[in-house]
């Protein structure tokens, strides 16, 4: 697909396969049932799309989740960040304060909206967009339940 690629990896003379999204440093965020993990090196994954818009995720499924379900219709055109990890919010600052607008969906976890928090307090470029899934953990698992009710 256009994101992601099946990865092959191995453990304990083992080889196993996930799903795998490619980060900007040339390593490889990997999902599979079982397993949740990255390769080295672990980074941020920017897609440029030369918008003056710039969409910001905790992980890659959340941005998946995005591409499917959200951005139909009339957006304007946004570049993206996946953080791969919250962790790397400071990294990718210098990147997104070039842009006009800088839209959230971090976690609704603690350490998600805290990072949010910051980031609002910081620029007013910066958009909480997370009050979209407010009952869910993240994008993804909001998408995950449309037509549900919440837990």
């Amino acid at each position: 697909t256009l994101y992601c690629r099946e990865i092959v990896y191995r453990l304990c003379n083992k080889d196993f396969y996930g799903i795998g999204f490619k980060n900007n440093a040339g390593g490889w965020e990997i999902r599979n049932p079982y397993f949740k993990g990255s390769s080295a090196p672990k980074d941020i994954t920017i897609i440029e799309n030369g918008a003056g818009v710039v969409t910001v995720f905790e992980g890659f499924f959340d941005f998946l989740s995005y591409q499917a379900h959200i951005q139909k219709g009339d957006f304007p055109l946004s570049n993206f960040v996946v953080l791969n990890s919250v962790s790397f919010f400071e990294k990718a600052r210098p990147y997104l304060e070039k842009h006009s607008l800088i839209n959230l969906y971090l976690d609704r976890d603690s350490t998600g909206q805290n990072c949010t928090k910051q980031a609002l307090a910081s620029s007013k470029k910066y958009k909480d967009q997370s009050g979209l899934y407010q009952h869910y953990k993240d994008l993804n698992d909001w998408v995950m339940h449309i037509g549900k009710l919440p837990k």
